[in-house]
């Protein structure tokens, strides 16, 4: 076989770029910037995004109530946190390390209980971030704002306690 015989590919979505890699699912042509790599091969991002969609079987109402039962909850750790964790002195940051990924592990599973292990893209970004809000609005309400937010045991609380809710509804 020759090199003339052999067509020059050029990428889908960038015209201008030379490639010899083809997606191996629809057999596009795409160049390295394009491809995602899969246990499989080289897949195009739209096939990728598609094999993912099969996942993700909520609604725009699960965030809704994902969201809610995340900063409702949020509210009530919080609460306790700004209590209990003022009060331990410096043991709070040992309490602070447990009761973190504990209180997120406990509202990860409210909230997937709560939207019937539906999955949506976004809700992990969400609940963690109205977790977040819904801690520190309890405890502008519990202390004021300008001391709310200097308990540092309280802020590893809500830092451990986001990151878990992020990881366990991925």
């Amino acid at each position: 076989m020759s090199e003339e015989s052999i067509a020059t590919l050029h990428c889908a979505n960038h015209p201008d770029r030379e490639t010899m890699l083809r997606c191996n699912r629809c057999d596009k042509p795409i160049c390295y910037q394009c491809a995602v790599r899969t246990p499989v091969g080289y897949r195009c991002k739209e096939c990728v995004r598609e094999q993912q969609n099969v996942y993700y079987n909520g609604s725009s109402a699960d965030l809704v109530i994902g969201g809610a039962v995340a900063l409702v909850l949020g509210g009530i750790f919080g609460g306790l946190a700004y209590a209990f964790l003022g009060l331990i002195g410096f043991f709070s940051f040992i309490v602070a390390f447990f009761a973190g990924p504990a209180a997120g592990g406990a509202v990860a599973e409210v909230i997937r209980r709560a939207v019937k292990k539906r999955r949506t893209r976004g809700m992990k970004w969400l609940a963690a971030s109205l977790f977040l809000v819904g801690l520190f609005v309890a405890g502008m309400l519990l202390l004021g704002f300008p001391r709310s937010f200097v308990r540092w045991a309280v802020l590893l609380f809500a830092g451990l306690g986001a990151s878990t809710i992020y990881a366990r509804l991925l």
